[in-house]
């Protein structure tokens, strides 16, 4: 009976077609909230969220910062631009993944903003 069973679920799991289906990469839409530069960092400066890291965005070439307020958690990432900003994420229980402070080689982040 054990083997029955086995076989079963074996045979449930192969015939899944979430297992069967090959999982491709998909381009989705996600609202975001963009407004006046000052607007959206004097935002993210009342959660008292300071930059953690910084990147120049691949395909538009804008400068992205992580924000985070290491007593509360929260977290902010946003695309500045010349005028407009916008924020990709916004969340809860960040963690820094580097806490012996060691530092990071990477083009510092005053050369990034704006």
């Amino acid at each position: 009976m054990k083997h029955l069973v086995a076989i079963l679920v074996a045979f449930l799991l192969l015939g899944s077609p979430t297992l069967a289906q090959e999982t491709e990469i998909v381009t989705v839409t996600k609202p975001l909230i963009c407004g006046p530069k000052e607007m959206i960092l004097d935002g993210v400066k009342n959660f008292g969220e300071t930059p953690l890291s910084a990147w120049i965005d691949s395909d538009t070439g804008s400068p992205v910062m992580l924000y985070i307020n290491s007593e509360t958690g929260t977290t902010t990432v946003v695309m500045l631009g010349e005028i407009y900003s916008c924020i990709l994420s916004q969340g809860y229980g960040g963690a820094f993944i580097n806490p012996a402070g060691e530092k990071i080689k990477g083009m510092p982040i005053k050369h990034l903003t704006f």
